[in-house]
């Protein structure tokens, strides 16, 4: 499932869980989940109710006042020691060690040096791994977000008074490269607390608008106060992909870069640095540039998430001083990458609309091998698909 997070009232964890809950995740299996973890008694309440007069749904956890300060090695601990599945203890021990490294970076210590003050209490404990549990439970795959709220101000906690947003959460939305909602008068007070920007770091979602997709249902989930000009609630919707004749549409970003200056021959080893840093596709066209030189419009497209270091390695590549960035959607055919174990090696081939097309190298060594042309190998490898995988629609033009 890819879901989409509305993060202008900001993001923490009970909100997170509540809103998952709200969507659609098992409350009673989730309390036997946590149940089994090594912790003082406590209790979940979850209590439908209002904020700005929208509906939601508002956790607590109670348990009894303990001075207990743990590290992440104890934290760990506790989680191994559950009966929570590996998928979801590695889930929360990841947000957990999110959260230990910007409080190493801002105490100047090192991780297994860092005491966990109200991140290492219970509620906090129980909200990171109630979050990782509906991560697993409601299967989500792509996450979605709008830029997020802070908050102005100040907060109070174990080290004093702090400004908004205080020097975790800052760090990680430096590190996380997570857009801020510009401040407004409304956003007094924390609105993004460091469990919540944890767990948003964790996701790592394409931010900004959404409009590939069109929403299935929601779930929202309520902070603690009730604020004065908008209300104080995180919305999670669970997203459908927009298909026309088989086709799925995702989003894109587009790194353009023109040059005049530089050698040729360096055009080969950048398109294999570009594709093995995860770009999905370079072009270079030749054009023309000022006082009538030639040059070369280069053209990568990636996924958002990616964008920043591919346009760093662009600028470490060439010999550009600066990189465009666009957005963009693309329609693109679901396809499946499948291996084949040959009469003349192995192959790889790539389904698309029942069409298949053959892994360019993996057809090259089988006609060097076997001393082929290109063309006879593709006609022998596409006959031999035919007989052997017959489920398959062979396109009779190929």
């Amino acid at each position: 499932m890819d879901i989409y997070l509305d993060l202008s009232a900001g993001i923490a964890g009970d909100m997170f869980v509540a809103a998952c809950i709200d969507l659609g995740a098992d409350q009673q299996a989730l309390v036997q989940a946590l149940q089994t973890l090594q912790l003082p008694p406590w209790q979940m309440q979850l209590q439908e109710t209002t904020r700005g007069g929208l509906r939601g749904k508002h956790l607590r956890f109670d348990y009894p006042p303990e001075h207990h300060h743990r590290h992440l090695s104890s934290l760990f601990k506790i989680i191994e020691q559950s009966q929570l599945s590996p998928a979801v203890q590695r889930r929360a021990q990841r947000i957990f060690t999110l959260l230990a490294q910007a409080e190493a970076h801002v105490h100047g210590v090192g991780i297994e040096q860092v005491h966990f003050h109200e991140v290492g209490a219970v509620d906090a404990i129980l909200d990171i791994c109630a979050a990782a549990w509906c991560l697993e439970h409601l299967d989500i795959e792509k996450c979605y977000a709008s830029p997020l709220a802070v908050g102005s101000g100040r907060v109070g906690c174990a080290h004093g008074t702090m400004a908004v947003p205080v020097p975790a959460v800052a760090y990680m939305l430096q590190q996380h490269d997570i857009p801020l909602r510009p401040v407004e008068g409304m956003d007094e007070g924390e609105l993004a607390t460091p469990t919540g920007v944890a767990i948003l770091a964790h996701l790592a979602p394409h931010y900004g608008a959404n409009p590939l997709s069109r929403f299935d249902r929601q779930g929202a989930g309520l902070g603690s106060r009730e604020c004065v000009g908008r209300a104080n609630r995180l919305t999670l919707f669970a997203m459908q992909q927009r298909a026309a004749q088989g086709l799925v549409q995702e989003a894109v970003t587009v790194l353009v870069a023109h040059i005049d200056d530089m050698d040729p021959q360096w055009q080969g080893p950048l398109f294999d640095a570009v594709l093995q840093a995860g770009g999905l596709d370079l072009s270079i066209t030749p054009t023309m540039m000022k006082k009538g030189r030639m040059g070369a419009r280069l053209e990568l497209l990636c996924h958002p998430p990616q964008s920043q270091a591919l346009a760093q390695l662009l600028l470490n590549q060439t010999t550009t001083l600066g990189v465009r960035q666009e957005s963009a959607q693309r329609w693109v055919l679901p396809r499946e990458v499948v291996h084949y174990a040959t009469p003349w090696g192995a192959l790889r081939v790539k389904w698309a609309a029942g069409v298949p097309r053959l892994e360019h190298d993996d057809l090259l060594s089988i006609a060097q091998q076997q001393d082929w042309g290109l063309p006879m190998a593709q006609w022998q490898l596409m006959q031999w698909l035919a007989e052997h995988h017959p489920q398959h629609a062979l396109s009779s033009s190929l």
